[in-house]
């Protein structure tokens, strides 16, 4: 038994090691096309291995190879899949982001979107705050899913099933990004409690001094597909403070989702 766990460790490990050089390679063709003695060159591996990878990667359309000059480029398979993933993005922040203006005007507080990706959430727009005592992130930020991931987080994780937050969960445990020892019992209690009221808040959890309040944005689908969220210095938004913004954050979420398509009766959450 022993021997097979530590074979299946060894073929995961290969396994990822694999997909990083993949990623080291397209990043490669990034900013330019190139020869396979360029590429091998560029990310320090040989030109047996490289070669193999490039092959897979043409398979799924990646990667393509101009065969009058021999360079490697980005193909349109790798592209298509990007162009289509920045349009359903750019779609959503232009429907919530007259929203986040709203509740920007009401707090005076930073607004933040964010939205899931893999086992991490990215801000995907900011309205900053202009106090001069303010908490901005920066449009790309990403942030990992973990246990300590904050109130955004905590939202996209709360409206997840047990077996993808449990995976979530493993995969930043792997990756060394949970912060510490975690009682996932504790956590998906939290995480059910979140789902019932609708809203999520933190105080310091990720950022010292710093206090949040998130409430989520719907599709036509009925699918949570992001976190609306006020941020700022706990010296203004103590805990009393902060719930006095919750009615106009989920009204603004609210208001959102129906934008986006969501039927008004099938938008879930908690009671105001």
């Amino acid at each position: 038994m022993e021997s097979l766990r530590k074979d299946m460790a060894e073929k995961g490990s290969g396994s990822v090691r694999s997909v990083e050089r993949a990623a080291d390679i397209l990043k490669c063709l990034g900013t330019s096309e190139k020869t396979l003695t360029e590429i091998s060159q560029e990310v320090n591996l040989s030109k047996a291995t490289v070669y193999r990878i490039l092959g897979a990667l043409q398979k799924k359309n990646f990667v393509a190879r101009d065969e009058e000059t021999g360079r490697y480029f980005l193909h349109w398979g790798l592209i298509g899949l990007l162009s289509e993933s920045l349009s359903r993005e750019q779609q959503l922040v232009q429907c919530v982001y007259p929203f986040m203006q709203k509740l920007w005007r009401h707090t005076g507080e930073t607004v933040t979107l964010y939205v899931r990706k893999g086992y991490s959430r990215v801000c995907v727009a900011e309205i900053v705050s202009p106090h001069p005592l303010k908490y901005s992130v920066g449009v790309g930020t990403v942030v990992p899913l973990n246990a300590h991931t904050g109130s955004p987080g905590k939202l996209l994780l709360a409206y997840m099933t047990e077996e993808e937050v449990a995976n979530v969960l493993t995969q930043c445990e792997q990756a060394g990004l949970n912060g510490g020892v975690i009682d996932r019992r504790l956590l998906f209690q939290e995480l059910k409690e979140i789902n019932r009221r609708g809203w999520a808040s933190s105080f310091g959890e990720r950022i010292t001094g710093g206090a949040s309040l998130s409430v989520p944005v719907w599709d036509r689908h009925g699918k949570m597909v992001a976190s609306l969220n006020i941020l700022g210095p706990v010296t203004r938004l103590s805990r009393e403070a902060l719930m006095g913004y919750l009615a106009v954050a989920k009204k603004c979420a609210r208001d959102a989702s129906i934008r986006l398509g969501a039927s008004p009766e099938a938008i879930e959450g908690g009671e105001l």
